[in-house]
């Protein structure tokens, strides 16, 4: 009789549901789902699996981000070797992201985890797993696409006729049968902070004389209880009030205005007269000379060892002048810098690091975890942040305090508060909710490379738009990276590969990955 040795497996369970909605029956949803996959991992005892205790589960937590507590928690026990196999009850339980889901998997193979999904019969040991996911997950996010576009196209009728669409009613209103009426006590405080801005004509002065006097905004509360308001205003939040054209009995949608519903509550000659300082032009004061840094990135550009890039000029025989940044190595030790280049055009340095900042606002996914919103609540302000110009230069100043270049790479470290506050303050919009994390850090793909004349070539992923602009090198690296991506697939390893294809396993991995990146920025 042969006795066969089964390896225990770890089974983690992830369930999710994206409103609170009835989680707080006795039975509800969640459990619905942990029953059905503990149910599966019983079946599958004679191959060893075996449930671990630990709940991984998000009530109320949308699919289309990872911002979810439930599910950072399981990438850490994942990386910790806690967890053998992640079993969900349907795929789009755990994300309804392509973008999510690449960076999932790569989780999940680094860590030689499978995923199962129970009602769906496949998981990602076999290629064709791999296949039927990336599918279905096509068809999850297409169905979020088109439920958002139609609560867009609702939204956008809605406020063509007038009405009201929803949400925390605007100072000097309530609401009465879901339309706007107004709020007798608050009408006095709207009229007192439109006159004292045409008297002092500045957003500041007004604010500080409305702390000395003690006056706080509204308190507002939720339909969940929560309370909002009761504090100072800030700048973007009365800037809002000045600009809102709700007040003379209209509405705004993106950019047309449209004759609502609502009673008005200030005088169409007292509007016209704010609109006239807001709209005019601000120039230097004192007498004083406006300046402008001419090199963005100055004390701020590091290599990944630590030492500081510094501007410097070249001037040729025919007069053009061009701007570098120089390693601190070559500068002061004559040493070059290993893992990066010792001298950096400074324009090409400088707009990949805008045009990436500026991708990462304006892509809805990467704007809702930059900034640290819920694409289901805040999907207005990501649909606005998307449609908006923005002066991206001017959000690097604001907000970016450190930039670190790599060999393929670079990380642009801020400050998330400022670059929070200054999108306020131009785009006139007020982000919900608090938050505890105080930085950012974006992490571009960067290709370095010469012309033919010799000159060094910065670009990003967020720089070339179309196939056809993309250089030789990355269009060969492309084409490889997807072959070898469906050899691994197909269950050849990565070591194999790179045997293979006479590279190291590293630039195997790299390339692959670079490669889905390309693809998906296309």
């Amino acid at each position: 009789m042969v006795v066969m040795n089964i390896t225990p497996k770890n089974c983690a369970i992830y369930t999710r549901k994206s409103t609170e909605e009835g989680l707080d029956m006795e039975f509800n949803t969640l459990d619905a789902q942990r029953e059905s996959c503990e149910a599966y991992i019983t079946s599958q005892r004679s191959e060893g699996w075996q449930v671990i205790k630990k709940e991984y589960t998000d009530g109320g937590y949308s699919g289309g981000n990872m911002n979810r507590p439930g599910l950072q928690d399981l990438l850490d026990d994942i990386k910790s070797g806690e967890v053998d196999i992640v079993v969900v009850y349907k795929i789009d339980r755990l994300t309804r992201s392509l973008i999510d889901f690449s960076k999932l998997v790569e989780v999940f193979d680094a860590h030689n985890v499978t995923f199962v999904s129970v009602t769906q019969s496949f998981n990602t040991t076999t290629s064709m797993g791999r296949l039927t996911l990336n599918v279905l997950l096509s068809f999850a996010q297409f169905e979020r696409e088109v439920s958002a576009e139609r609560i867009h196209d609702k939204i956008s009728a809605t406020k063509k006729k007038g009405m009201w669409v929803g949400g925390t009613p605007p100072l000097g209103y309530k609401l009465d049968n879901g339309q706007l009426a107004i709020e007798e006590s608050e009408v006095e405080f709207l009229h007192h902070i439109y006159k004292r801005y045409v008297a002092l004509k500045s957003v500041k002065a007004v604010i500080k004389e409305l702390e000395r006097e003690g006056r706080k905004s509204p308190e507002r509360y939720s339909k969940a209880g929560n309370k909002r308001g009761g504090g100072s205003y800030s700048r973007g939040a009365l800037h809002a009030i000045l600009k809102n054209p709700i007040y003379v009995g209209k509405l705004r949608h993106k950019d047309k205005i449209y004759d609502g519903q609502q009673p008005p509550l200030i005088d169409q000659a007292l509007w016209d007269e704010v609109q006239d300082i807001l709209n005019k032009p601000v120039g230097p004061r004192n007498g004083q000379k406006l300046i402008r840094h001419k090199n963005l990135l100055e004390k701020i550009l590091y290599d990944e060892d630590g030492s500081i890039y510094s501007p410097a000029n070249s001037r040729k025989s025919s007069g053009t002048s061009y701007r570098y940044y120089v390693s601190q190595r070559i500068l002061q030790y004559r040493d070059h810098p290993g893992k990066a280049r010792a001298r950096l055009p400074a324009h090409e340095m400088e707009q990949a690091v805008i045009k990436s900042l500026l991708h990462h606002i304006k892509t809805p996914s990467l704007a809702a975890n930059l900034l640290l919103l819920n694409p289901r609540d805040d999907w207005m302000i990501i649909d606005y942040l998307e449609k908006n110009t923005i002066d991206a230069e001017e959000l690097v100043r604001k907000s970016v305090t450190r930039v670190v270049i790599g060999q393929n790479k670079f990380d642009i470290h801020g400050d998330l508060k400022k670059l929070r506050d200054h999108l306020e303050d131009i785009l006139k919009i007020k982000f919900p909710r608090e938050n505890k994390v105080k930085n950012f850090c974006v992490s571009p793909g960067l290709l370095i490379k010469r012309s033919y004349k010799g000159s060094v070539i910065l670009s990003t992923s967020h720089m070339t738009r179309s196939i056809h602009e993309l250089p030789a090198r990355e269009v060969r690296n492309l084409v490889r990276g997807i072959i070898w991506r469906e050899r691994h697939f197909a269950g050849e390893s990565i070591q194999s590969i790179a045997d293979k294809e006479n590279f190291s396993d590293v630039c195997v991995r790299r390339i692959i990955k670079n490669s889905f990146d390309t693809l998906m920025a296309l």
